[in-house]
């Protein structure tokens, strides 16, 4: 599913210091996979997870989604790519303040010119425990109910990848617990891979595989065993 071979970034900042945000990372995530990737604050897994959402550009180095060279396609077919492949969760919810929590859910199917089927929306509702709050404004909604509306925004479009970005850092342990399952569900459910990039060592151990970074390198990938 996901190959990422050799891959490097390197940020130039001012008076011509040179930071290795990544250096040449090595990693294979197989179809239907739930990955964490975890490390110290500066350690370079979220400048990997942007890489594999083709948000940034790396300096060296390749990564390939279902057979598809990323970061060689083209601006308008990277777009869309992303847009129907990956499906990216961030801290921050990124929701339209002045739209509601029905419209924020269909607005990237809506903008890429595709009808979301009702059914389907009802059905993310339901699950979202949002059916009440269907037209709500974003300023009327807990952090989790966000974090959830944010979430089915992705879910909705089925993507084939789904990489979130510290999903349950603004949120407290209740909270997190449910966003999580959302996440183990849609892994669980509907064999979506998973890459969760997390500090949390809780969060954490609800994945199957744990990859440890620290100054831009892998430094441990192992699998995590559940108890049934």
């Amino acid at each position: 599913m996901i190959e990422i071979r050799n891959l490097s970034k390197v940020y130039k900042m001012h008076g011509g210091v040179s930071v290795n945000a990544l250096s040449k990372v090595n990693l294979s995530v197989a179809d239907g996979e739930f990955l964490a990737v975890m490390g110290s604050s500066g350690s370079g897994k979220s400048t990997l997870l942007h890489m594999i959402a083709a948000v940034d550009v790396p300096t060296s180095g390749n990564v390939t989604i279902e057979g598809a060279d990323i970061h060689k396609l083209k601006g308008s077919e990277q777009a869309i790519f992303r847009r129907r492949k990956v499906g990216i969760i961030y801290q921050a919810y990124n929701l339209i303040p002045t739209l509601t929590v029905e419209e924020n859910l269909i607005l990237p199917m809506v903008l890429d010119k595709r009808c979301p089927p009702k059914e389907d929306v009802e059905n993310m509702l339901e699950l979202l425990r949002l059916k009440d709050r269907r037209r709500h404004l974003p300023g009327q909604l807990s952090g989790g109910q966000q974090q959830r509306t944010a979430i089915g925004r992705v879910l909705l479009e089925n993507p084939s990848v789904l990489l979130a970005d510290e999903p349950t850092g603004n949120l407290d342990s209740r909270n997190s617990e449910e966003i999580m399952q959302l996440l183990s569900n849609a892994n669980k459910t509907y064999g979506q891979t998973v890459i969760l990039v997390t500090h949390d060592v809780a969060v954490g151990k609800m994945a199957k595989r744990k990859v440890v970074m620290s100054d831009g390198k892998i430094i441990s990938d192992e699998n995590i065993c559940h108890s049934n």
